[in-house]
């Protein structure tokens, strides 16, 4: 939707001036500040470029009514065109800004939280997302050496049992004095625990060994190596899953921002590589 769209979205729902502000955050989504007179909100709204993602609504909505403790109030949600309004939360940083000492270990233990949540009926299969991206990809940005060893480890180890975020980016993780948000929930479903894991650590380039110590130590894995190397492992499976996923939005839309992330991908995979027993 454009903004124009938008207003004409708001204007069936809200009988009181209004004013509608880009915020320019976001990569899958648009993301706008709403201010009436006497509140502040955030609509989201996906971009038109991101309808192959196959993303569904109705389950995200799903997992909001279980996620209402880790994440931001919500207000709206209109499942059928993607539209949600949150509460707007002041003096927040996301991830990369935090000066929190322990905010890896804060985020640790909120992926811990989430993850003790009722399961859903729907998964997220990164397997068949992988192959859907790779075979929808015209023009190759990237090459992953070992690519199917990789895969076949994680096949071999993965266990769906477990509601997860799917997507623990900077921009998802919204801390204030108080407490830690985790939000936007449309890639969550079952998975394994370690995807989720995996994700933020590579999302994040949490490469300092305290810090990923911590992290591990928030979620309650500061012992267990055997499950750390796993997750590298896993960290390696997503730079191919998400480099193959960005070379194919930047196939269709010729953002330089996919090839930015593509290529980074690529190099974090095979920067790592080499300390998996393969």
């Amino acid at each position: 939707m454009n903004l124009n769209q938008i207003k004409q979205w708001l204007d069936q729902r809200l009988d009181k001036p209004y004013t509608l502000t880009p915020t320019n955050l976001g990569i899958s989504n648009e993301s706008y500040r709403l201010q009436t007179q006497n509140h502040t909100y955030i609509v989201r709204t996906p971009r038109s470029s991101h309808a192959c993602l196959d993303l569904r609504f109705h389950e995200e909505a799903r997992v909001l009514a279980l996620v209402k403790d880790l994440d931001v109030p919500l207000v709206d949600f209109d499942t059928q065109n993607g539209i949600k309004i949150t509460t707007y939360i002041p003096d927040t940083c996301t991830y990369a800004q935090a000066r929190s000492q322990n905010k890896a270990w804060q985020v640790g233990r909120t992926l811990k939280a989430l993850h003790q949540k009722p399961a859903v009926s729907f998964a997220f299969d990164p397997f068949q997302k992988l192959e859907r991206y790779r075979s929808r990809i015209a023009h190759p940005l990237v090459h992953f050496e070992q690519a199917d060893a990789v895969i076949a480890r994680v096949q071999k180890l993965y266990r769906p049992d477990t509601l997860c975020h799917n997507d623990v980016v900077d921009g998802n993780l919204l801390f204030t004095s108080r407490r830690l948000y985790l939000i936007d929930y449309e890639y969550a479903s079952m998975n394994d625990y370690r995807f989720d894991l995996a994700s933020f650590l590579s999302e994040n380039q949490i490469e300092d060994e305290k810090e990923r110590l911590l992290f591990f130590e928030g979620y309650g894995l500061a012992n267990d190596l055997q499950a750390q190397q796993e997750v590298r492992l896993f960290e390696c499976f997503e730079d191919i899953l998400w480099g193959y996923w960005a070379n194919m939005l930047y196939d269709s839309t010729h953002d330089s921002v996919y090839q930015t992330i593509a290529l980074e991908k690529q190099a974090h995979y095979h920067a790592w590589l080499h300390t998996l027993a393969l």
